[in-house]
């Protein structure tokens, strides 16, 4: 049986590596560890039509949609949050995504408990392609850079389900 995860306790270690890549349908399986994930996907699969900037509210959290082109790896920042577990859900299309480790990077712009989250400098060194029908899940731990690409601009449309920490 799979425990739930003590985020304080696991976040205070070095060199964490939890993200979670994995299929859409295939998500469900997390929910012993990611508290209210079910009420997350059940919202998500009950939106017929949504629009872009609407927050959708569910208990223990809201989700969002996106869709646009990616921008170059360039003109992208790490961040990480502190209130909240997003999970990204690539619905159409595809976009690169990067992790690192809080430890191995310097603040760029210090948090903002506003916007939940905090930029960060550093090299960009694991790299993920994520395609249609995948999601990736990012602890407040991750740093990660999100919608870019490597050679040429890719389209997509993702949700963005933000899970609250507690």
């Amino acid at each position: 049986m799979i425990m739930p995860l003590d985020l304080p306790k696991i976040h205070n270690r070095k060199c964490v590596w939890t993200m979670i890549i994995e299929r859409i349908e295939r998500l469900e399986h997390y929910q012993s560890i990611i508290p209210n994930l079910d009420k997350a996907l059940a919202t998500m699969q009950g939106i017929a039509e949504w629009k872009e900037g609407e927050r959708y509210p569910f208990d223990g959290g809201f989700l969002f949609f996106q869709t646009g082109t990616t921008r170059p790896l360039s003109e992208t920042q790490f961040e990480a949050h502190r209130r909240y577990i997003d999970i990204q859900v690539v619905l159409k299309g595809s976009e690169y995504t990067a992790l690192e480790d809080l430890s191995n990077l310097s603040v760029a712009i210090p948090y903002s408990q506003d916007r939940d989250v905090e930029k960060y400098e550093g090299a960009t060194q694991h790299v993920m392609k994520i395609t249609e029908g995948m999601a990736y899940v990012l602890f407040p731990w991750d740093a990660h850079k999100a919608i870019f690409h490597i050679d040429q601009p890719l389209a997509f449309t993702k949700a963005v389900i933000k899970l609250e920490v507690k």
